[in-house]
């Protein structure tokens, strides 16, 4: 059979078909893979992601069963707790009660005492009363027979006089008796005592100290008796007063203290008349 020959006008479809083919394949084995993967998955899920959710959810339930039992402890803990508070305050209560009824008995006692003292006392009241005239005789008579005795006078007094001080200096007398120290301050009133034991700690006389040293024209007089505890006493005092003026002698507004002395002869009272100007009146 002879071969027909093709005309110059004839289409060849071989590689429209081979195209069309091929992409058929492609979109065949698209949808498998596609269907493959959903069928790997639950709702969208893969299997990890499954497990870990089941785990999720069991912790989750665990948490929730905690929180119940955590919400119970916690209640019960809070009930503990009030019902120890209204125990403490009971027993508080009943302590309080217990005083006071011990303290209503030993009032009870003490007021028992006190009438028996009231009623002892007003029976030495009587007793007195009935004894004040024969007591008010005894007392003349002694009065009496002391008038009749010549009893030796007060001693008198020791009157300090200035000895060339200056009217620029302002003194303040410190008097140095048996174991202490008196400050004079006012011509009515009594001294200041300081024990010499004391003299270091005392306030009053740092007090002094510090007055003194803030102006240069004060001054520190001592009034020394003759015993020897008045000397120690003095002595003592010096040595605060040198220990006083190591411990602000780097200090320039300080003014160093240089105390003076003058002796008294006797026992009698100290008479500052003359420095009246420095003393309370």
């Amino acid at each position: 059979m002879a071969k027909r020959k093709d005309s110059g006008m004839s289409v060849n479809l071989f590689p429209f078909l081979s195209i069309l083919v091929s992409i058929i394949g492609c979109l065949t084995l698209i949808i498998v893979v596609l269907n493959i993967t959903q069928m790997n998955k639950a709702e969208g899920q893969t299997p990890d992601e499954i497990l870990r959710a089941q785990e999720w959810m069991a912790i989750k339930k665990l948490q929730e069963e905690d929180r119940e039992e955590y919400d119970k402890l916690k209640n019960l803990i809070e009930k503990m707790i009030q019902e120890n508070r209204d125990v403490i305050a009971k027993r508080d209560k009943l302590q309080r009660l217990k005083e006071m009824k011990e303290n209503q008995e030993e009032i009870d006692e003490s007021r028992n005492e006190l009438i028996a003292k009231i009623n002892a006392l007003q029976d030495a009241i009587n007793q007195f009363d009935k004894q004040y005239p024969d007591i008010t005789k005894q007392i003349e008579e002694i009065l009496a027979e002391l008038k009749k005795r010549d009893l030796p006078p007060d001693p008198p007094k020791l009157r300090v006089r200035p000895s060339g001080s200056g009217t620029s200096t302002f003194p303040f007398f410190v008097e140095a008796a048996n174991n202490a120290l008196m400050i004079h301050k006012s011509l009515t009133e009594e001294p200041e005592v300081i024990p010499a034991a004391a003299i270091g700690q005392n306030e009053s006389f740092v007090d002094l100290l510090k007055l003194v040293s803030g102006k240069r024209t004060n001054r520190i007089i001592f009034l020394v008796r003759g015993s020897k505890e008045s000397a120690k006493s003095y002595n003592l005092a010096s040595q605060v007063i040198n220990t006083y003026n190591e411990q602000n002698k780097t200090n320039p507004n300080y003014n160093r203290i240089i105390p003076g002395r003058l002796p008294l002869p006797a026992d009698g009272k100290v008479d500052l008349t003359p420095f009246a100007q420095y003393l309370r009146k």
